[in-house]
């Protein structure tokens, strides 16, 4: 099967492993077509009717790619370069690449009827293979998430191994860019046939960006400029890979003109796509923040609450745009400890959001769970909720219990370097209980707390059982790696009692922003206002914004948010 990424592996070997292609006169090969497989004379071969399949000299049937390459490998070690390592940590790496592409992309027991490779969820389909073959939408959906995490794995290994070389000029990218360095290997044999694979088939049928070419910018420039170099050198460097890459690729062609990849497409586009899957990576979408605007001389940016406006504050942002990606993307996953938000997966025994009373005896409970999960603090106190809905015009919950406020449309942080001490020690003269205590902290402890790490955290999340997911006005965050200390002020929230402090924030095209698409009410999405240790994250600047993929029928947007004060020290 000239197609066949596996077979292609062992047909890169035998080309290669001496001078034109003479390893051919020691191992006939034959490319068979796919109702060959069923055939009783390769049953013979392989049992398991895959490709390839390698007949020794003795008869003996050999199957699976990674073992054909293996034992042929040893067995003609001598005959030409060798495609392994020489040192025992060079060749566990190899081995490494070749068995997670085996694993996780491309042969796991694909033979069980309903069951198939994670590769297949890029062209296998019901109507077009048959229920033994194809998958359901779901199915589809995360194994195409594999093959993206994968590929970030991937990429990630040859970032590891070009820093190691040490060789960034033009030339030596040439003889180094292999997946390991400057020997060519039989990860690279493994590799590269399967992502011709996904050259062709991701940006055509999924919507990803051009990941081998590092040219594209349209629909995003790839994500993978390591990979992209590594898959461009090996053409440039041997022909036989540019062979196996055009065959690989006349097939699709052909493929795609009768029409394989039309149910898979009509599976995925509206009206039939379920909202909450996810199959395209790697695209940020350009949307619009309201950043805040530097005040004029005289005057502090903010606003009053609960009280008449003395005139002496404004409250002024514009629309900026910035590139909004998906955190579901990030490999591995964003923690408290690396961006300073993280999404959980967290359910809630709470059916009714409006009902104060069970929220703070049972939803408070549950989030002190997750934030001492996700933060490793010793101790959380849970001190506020909003509960917030689209439509609403009010920033702040009216009184009455079940009030609702609407999303806050504002880049910000809700606490500042200074704002947050006090607003702790606020919180003592209020009153904390302490569970370990069973009683009230003396303000005397609070300050005792306040002398050690603490951290405010905010979780929030969808409460709406009628949405399948946020489909409107969802929460974005912002990496603050990418913000620079000058590009934070002070946004004043004067309350009749006292006046709190926010970060507002200048508008940068450095700023990284992140939203989690499609989060469903059991996802919480946990993040950091305010840590004490300086040496991670520490202002999370979120906001809401409007999503232009938000379909004009999505219903509004209900969620809840909860502030917390996670303790590093005992309570």
């Amino acid at each position: 099967m000239v197609h066949s990424n596996n077979a292609a592996r062992v047909r890169l070997w035998v080309q290669m492993k001496k001078p034109l292609g003479a390893m051919r006169d020691e191992i006939e090969t034959r490319t068979i077509a796919y109702p060959d497989l069923q055939a009783p004379e390769f049953a013979r071969a392989n049992p398991l009717r895959k490709v390839p399949a390698l007949i020794r000299p003795d008869g003996e049937a050999i199957f699976e790619s990674h073992v054909i390459l293996s034992y042929l490998e040893d067995k003609y070690k001598r005959e030409g370069p060798s495609f392994e390592p020489p040192t025992p940590e060079g060749r566990q790496a190899m081995q490494l690449l070749c068995r997670l592409h085996d694993l996780y992309v491309a042969s796991p027991n694909c033979t069980a009827p309903g069951f198939s490779h994670s590769q297949g969820a890029m062209y296998l389909s019901t109507e077009w293979h048959g229920r033994a073959r194809g998958m359901d939408s779901a199915a589809r959906a995360a194994k195409l998430g594999e093959l993206w995490r994968q590929l970030c794995w991937l990429e990630a290994e040859v970032g590891k191994t070009k820093k190691k070389t040490g060789k960034n000029n033009t030339r030596a990218i040439e003889t180094t860019c292999h997946l390991l360095g400057e020997q060519l290997t039989l990860a690279d044999f493994t590799w590269f046939p399967t992502c011709v694979f996904m050259e062709y088939i991701l940006p055509r049928v999924f919507g990803w960006p051009h990941l081998f070419d590092p040219d594209a910018r349209h629909p995003a420039p790839t994500p993978f400029p390591n990979l992209a170099e590594w898959y461009n050198a090996m053409q440039r460097a041997y022909p036989e890979f540019v062979k196996v890459r055009d065959d690989i690729w006349g097939y699709w062609v052909k493929m795609d003109g009768a029409g394989q990849f039309q149910p898979i497409v009509t599976e995925i586009s509206p009206p039939n796509v379920d909202p909450t899957l996810k199959f395209q990576y790697g695209v940020p979408s350009k949307v619009m923040l309201n950043y805040q605007e530097p005040p004029p001389a005289g005057k502090a940016t903010g606003r009053y609450i609960d009280q008449p406006d003395r005139g002496d504050v404004v409250d002024e942002h514009v629309k900026r745009p910035v590139m909004m990606r998906d955190g579901r993307e990030l490999v591995p996953p964003a923690t408290l400890d690396t961006y300073g938000f993280a999404l959980r997966h967290w359910p809630t025994e709470v059916c009714n959001f409006r009902d104060d009373d069970d929220v703070v005896k049972v939803y408070y409970e549950e989030m002190k769970r997750l934030v001492k999960d996700a933060s490793g603090a010793s101790s959380v106190h849970i001190f506020d909720h909003t509960v917030r809905e689209s439509g609403r015009t009010n920033l702040n919950a009216d009184a009455g219990a079940g009030a609702a406020a609407a999303p806050v449309p504002r880049v910000h942080c809700d606490y500042t370097h200074d704002g947050a001490p006090r607003r702790l020690l606020q919180l003592g003269k209020d009153g904390m209980y302490s569970k370990s205590k069973q009683r009230m902290l003396t303000e005397d402890e609070v300050a005792q707390l306040a002398s050690n790490r603490f951290a405010f955290i905010n979780v929030w999340r969808s409460i709406d059982d009628e949405a399948p997911c946020v489909l409107r006005e969802p929460l974005a965050v912002c990496d603050e790696r990418s913000v620079s200390k000058e590009d934070r002020f002070i946004y004043e929230l004067r309350f009749p009692n006292r006046t709190g402090e926010n970060y507002s924030l200048r508008h940068s095209d450095l700023h990284e922003w992140y939203y989690y698409s499609r989060q469903t009410k059991d996802e919480a999405l946990i993040f950091k206002v305010y840590d004490k240790q300086a040496d991670g994250p520490r202002f999370v600047f979120h906001t809401s914004f409007d999503d232009p993929m938000t379909p004009d029928d999505a219903p509004p947007r209900r969620s809840i948010e909860v502030r917390a004060i996670a303790f590093f020290g005992a309570p």
